[in-house]
């Protein structure tokens, strides 16, 4: 429901300003960028659209402000998780499961204009949205060669991998329907993150395969190794084991 004019102009101007911002977002998220105006946000907050312009310029600010606070959220907690003394491996869960849960459902209609509207900035904005997009992407490629060196990842190449898990994450925002959908965020982060360590082969399929697998090249190319499974593969394997007599037991 929108709210009265009057109500609106009780608020702190800062508090005015977010309701203004989020009632943009839902409304590029519905009707993307390009097809929506500002006389349609001025409406969703009841306003006039000159009481509008006391706030905001133009729509192409709008979106700008929307991406900072994207960015804003996306960074919160990735380089305290980078910086923490906890192990390669539970740093990647921790940023798999900040991105799912913190991230990209808590808020799907501000991602879903993250994603899709990055070509509506100039040239110089846009290439500064891919920059900040880069830095993400190699702090998550930093653990990833963490893990590698230390023997618990399997030597590939860190960016694909990076670029694999994240290409995963942010896919949600494609599919996730908040009042929709039958799995919780932390119900798929536990998912993804079983499936990113432990493949998706049934186990007597990976036990087949096991001596068949083909060479896991570093991402140097210049070693190769056969990976056999790892102590983390199979304490998953058990918990989810133990997760699923826990549920066949109440």
């Amino acid at each position: 429901m929108a709210r009265t004019q009057t109500d609106f102009k009780g608020l702190d101007r800062s508090i005015r300003m977010q309701k203004i911002v989020e009632a943009a977002t839902g409304l590029f998220h519905r009707k993307g960028f390009k097809a929506a105006t500002l006389d349609e946000v001025a409406k969703e907050l009841n306003l006039t659209k000159a009481a509008l312009y006391n706030y905001i310029p133009s729509k192409d600010k709008l979106l700008s402000i929307i991406y900072s606070q994207a960015f804003e959220k996306i960074f919160n907690r990735i380089y305290e998780i980078s910086a923490s003394q906890v192990s390669p491996e539970e740093k990647l869960r921790q940023i798999i499961r900040d991105h799912i849960c913190n991230i990209i459902t808590s808020d799907i209609a501000m991602f879903s204009v993250f994603f899709a509207e990055e070509n509506q900035f100039p040239s110089k904005d846009f290439q500064r949205i891919r920059t900040e997009k880069k830095k993400y992407t190699k702090l998550v490629m930093k653990i990833i060669e963490e893990g590698i060196e230390k023997g618990v990842f399997k030597p590939v190449d860190a960016r694909l991998q990076a670029y694999a898990i994240l290409g995963m994450c942010n896919w949600l925002y494609k599919w996730y329907k908040p009042h929709k959908e039958v799995f919780s965020p932390e119900e798929i982060a536990d998912h993804f993150i079983a499936l990113l360590e432990t493949g998706y082969l049934a186990n007597h399929q990976r036990e087949r395969q096991i001596d068949s697998l083909p060479l896991a090249i570093h991402h140097d190319k210049r070693e190769s190794v056969v990976e056999k499974p790892t102590y983390l593969e199979l304490k998953v394997l058990c918990d989810q084991l133990s997760s699923l007599v826990d549920r066949l037991g109440k």
